[in-house]
């Protein structure tokens, strides 16, 4: 008998323990809620990078050069975009690649036959150079161009270049800075 009571009292803790471990976890359990909130007026614009050229046709020509002869041009790049961008000049030769490379080209940036230039070589030897960043929307920069036909040194060297023809395609291009 005495074994009984003391089982059932056991029983009755545990039970009585349990109980109030299931209302305590039970208890501890919440739902938040809130009301949204809004925010309007979040605008986003992507910007631009644009170029323009002074001018148009080409930049320079000479037809029926001679030996010591030369031809100069200029243009003008503007950034007239909304971003700041770091600029390049890419040149194609086509046409007689002998005489595209006895051609000299020089290339000064904003002031003419100053400071160091940006491309001092030949014709046929220009493939590209990095011209900087310009500045949005105001940056610009003018290029002179300066082609001569040098001597080779010999008389014979030079009447093979006669009747030959070069063109060169130059090319500005741009990527946000």
């Amino acid at each position: 008998m005495f074994k009984n009571r003391t089982f059932t009292k056991i029983l009755l803790s545990l039970a009585t323990v349990a109980v109030v471990a299931v209302a305590a976890v039970g208890g501890t359990f919440a739902n938040f809620t809130a009301t949204p909130t809004s925010i309007a007026s979040n605008a986003f614009a992507a910007g631009s990078l644009s170029m323009t050229r002074s001018g148009s046709g080409a930049i320079f020509s000479a037809s029926a050069m001679k030996i010591g002869d030369s031809a100069t041009g200029s243009v003008t790049i503007s950034n007239t975009g909304s971003l700041a961008g770091t600029y390049t000049l890419a040149g194609s030769s086509s046409g007689s690649a002998a005489l595209a490379n006895q051609l000299t080209l020089k290339i000064y940036a904003d002031v003419d036959n100053s400071g160091t230039p940006v491309y001092d070589g030949s014709l046929g030897g220009f493939s590209s150079s990095s011209l900087g960043t310009f500045a949005a929307s105001t940056g610009s920069h003018t290029y002179y161009f300066h082609v001569s036909l040098p001597t080779t040194g010999t008389d014979a060297a030079d009447n093979a270049f006669q009747g030959l023809s070069a063109t060169e395609t130059f090319t500005w291009s741009a990527v946000q800075a």
